[in-house]
């Protein structure tokens, strides 16, 4: 009986471990891989993208590594994150990741950047292995339209307004009274937790000052917000209520957004409210008034639509505090993605963001209105309006509260040259265009040079902004007026150009610049450059004045390509000693050498070399009858590049 019970007992312990020891083992990363696929589905993107890269490194199986890199690039295109996500889809297509749909998803993210050349090329590739699905080729035309919108820019001056903006995401503006209402993630937003989505703190409202050509410091509503996301706010005329977004919840559990309304009442806002067609099952947000107050448009997901979030309406009664059935803006608004941000104008025109519409990168601003109970094709807002990046949110001054020559209109952007993520803009009228038309191409072939950099300065230093030309060597940009500028370009085995002198002063009417811009390769070490215009006077070294013109020619292109080392040599003609010919010919070298030190350029950025008569051009040595001329060959100074990689002595 013992031993029947031993066995039993030793059955009864020994079986879980032998079953155990059946069942796969986990992974040593499987919980860490765990937490980041758990992230990603609840759309906690930011997070999702950091729990992925701990786990990359650890993984060895190739199919499961692509997987993993197309969640981290994803991760950081969903949250906004467009230079991190450009960086890991190039990781993805590298990897020889199997679906063809990432190259839809790198394409856009390439018109993000205005990158639109590229792009195309992608969209071409996905419409190649997806021959049957639309889209490819709308977006080949949608880059093809952006590019040749930002080749004719619209009449807008866009700046940015860097007193009220952070590091951090501020968008959404709304013009009320002298006041610009607005959503923020800055540090003074009240919370400290952050949001996964973003990485970011979640959003309040702020409001700051405008007096019609500067701005207060902002300031937070406090009274509306919470320690969750609000944001995208409408005030009426008399600034006695307000309706927002928020989503989250109060207390952070909610995965919903809803449009609530406060009342301002013994000198506060009083507790804001939910309006009574929010529902849990869908967000709506975004809202905006008519002029007369009986119509709020918004945006939501709610059933009916005709994709993601569209662009809906819903009749009011302010006399009698009730709502109306939502009713759609319909296939000339909406389209199969996001439609957002809604803002009705005092003259009925409508304006909202779309993804789902031929524009220039992700969200683009659009116009429509209401023509006899259907509304018109919504319009694009084109150039400089929108851009590659998110160009949403916009709001129109009222005519009667602008000033001349300020302020049309503010809106938000997370285009390139920010101060932070998404940043608040300020459009203005530009009375007059000024467009440089460029083209980059190499001197010795005439063909164009693609993805050269081009800066653009002021004569002061002072950086406009960088640019690359297209594929055919072409770019347009939009000059500021009343300035005098720089344009310089370089690229990667090119010497860098000098640079062009551009003036936009005293112009009167619309005016196109062509500027052509020529660039060399640079030189190979067994390539010797003669330099015209060296001479000297017989048996000195002392440098004419044509000479010195030369060397300051020679001075600048050293300047515009900081990476060359040269050697700088001199050579003569025959008719003298050799002896006497090589000494001579290295103080005429080391005499353009110490010229150039004094121009600024260092010393050991500077070889001289002077090889008298030993390298002849011509059969003009000794005893042979030549011409002057021909003697004239032999004298001369040239230069080599020895090394293209200087980094200067640390």
């Amino acid at each position: 009986m013992r031993i029947v019970k031993l066995a039993h007992f030793i059955l009864m312990f020994l079986l879980p471990l032998l079953l155990l020891a059946q069942e796969p083992q986990n992974k040593p990363y499987q919980l860490d891989l765990d937490k980041a696929d758990m992230a990603y589905m609840a759309k906690k993107y930011n997070t999702a993208a950091m729990l992925y890269q701990k786990v990359y490194p650890k993984v060895k199986e190739e199919t499961e590594k692509q997987q993993i890199l197309f969640k981290i690039a994803d991760s950081y295109r969903n949250s906004n994150n467009f230079k991190q996500a450009l960086k890991w889809y190039e990781e993805v297509l590298n990897s020889k990741y199997p679906d063809p749909n990432i190259l839809y998803s790198y394409g856009q993210l390439l018109k993000n950047f205005e990158r639109y050349d590229e792009a195309s090329r992608a969209f071409y590739d996905f419409s190649f292995e997806n021959p049957d699905d639309p889209k490819g080729k709308i977006a080949q035309q949608s880059c093809a339209t952006a590019g040749e919108w930002k080749a004719n820019p619209l009449k807008y001056k866009v700046e940015n307004i860097a007193t009220i903006n952070t590091d951090q995401s501020d968008y959404a503006p709304f013009f009320s009274n002298g006041k610009i209402v607005y959503s923020s993630t800055r540090k003074e937003a009240q919370g400290s937790e952050t949001f996964e989505w973003t990485g970011q703190k979640y959003s309040d409202l702020f409001e700051a000052t405008f007096n019609g050509s500067t701005y207060g410091k902002p300031i937070a509503l406090k009274a509306l917000n919470t320690n969750f996301n609000e944001g995208v706010a409408w005030l009426d005329s008399s600034e006695s209520s307000i309706y927002f977004t928020q989503c989250n919840g109060k207390d952070g559990t909610g995965n919903k957004c809803k449009i609530y309304v406060s009342y301002f009442q013994n000198g506060a806002w009083v507790e804001p409210k939910a309006l009574p067609f929010n529902n849990d099952s869908f967000s709506c947000g975004h809202p905006s008034f008519s002029a007369d107050g009986k119509t709020l448009f918004f945006s939501s997901d709610m059933p009916g639509g005709f994709g993601e979030k569209d662009i809906w309406r819903i009749a009011y009664d302010p006399i009698k505090d009730q709502w109306g059935k939502p009713a759609n803006l319909g296939a000339n608004v909406n389209s199969k993605e996001d439609e957002l941000f809604p803002f009705v104008a005092e003259n009925g025109k409508i304006y909202f963001a779309s993804k789902g519409k031929i524009g220039m990168g992700g969200l683009d601003i659009f116009e429509t209105f209401d023509s006899a109970g259907t509304y018109a094709v919504a319009n694009n807002l084109k150039y400089p309006i929108n851009s590659g990046g998110d160009d949403f949110g916009i709001t129109y001054i009222p005519e009667s509260k602008r000033t001349a020559g300020g302020p049309i209109a503010f809106m938000s952007s997370n285009r390139e040259g920010g101060l932070g993520d998404d940043d608040i803009y300020s459009i203005a009228i530009k009375p007059v265009i000024v467009l440089a038309k460029v083209f980059v191409y190499d001197r010795s072939t005439g063909n164009p040079i693609a993805a050269a950099l081009l800066n653009l300065t002021v004569t002061k230093g002072k950086k406009i902004g960088s640019y690359k030309s297209t594929d055919k060597g072409t770019l347009s940009i939009d000059l500021p007026l009343n300035d005098l500028m720089a344009l310089s370009a370089s690229k990667e085995k090119y010497l860098s150009s000098l640079s062009l002198a551009i003036s936009t002063q005293n112009i009167l009417n619309d005016t196109s610049i062509d500027l052509r811009i020529p660039m060399d390769l640079v030189p190979a070490d067994d390539i010797e450059i003669t330099l015209q215009g060296i001479y000297y006077d017989l048996d000195k070294w002392d440098l004419r004045p044509e000479a010195k013109l030369v060397l300051d020619s020679l001075a600048s292109i050293l300047k515009s390509n900081p990476s060359l080392v040269i050697e700088l040599a001199s050579h003569t003609d025959s008719r003298a000693p050799a002896d006497y010919n090589l000494e001579l010919s290295k103080k005429r070298a080391q005499s353009c050498v110490t010229y150039l030190i004094q121009k600024g350029i260092a010393k050991d950025r500077l070889v001289p070399m002077g090889y008298g008569e030993t390298k002849l051009v011509n059969d003009c040595s000794d005893d042979v009858d030549c011409t002057e001329e021909e003697h004239q060959q032999n004298r001369r100074t040239t230069v080599r590049v020895l090394k293209s990689d200087y980094k200067g002595k640390p």
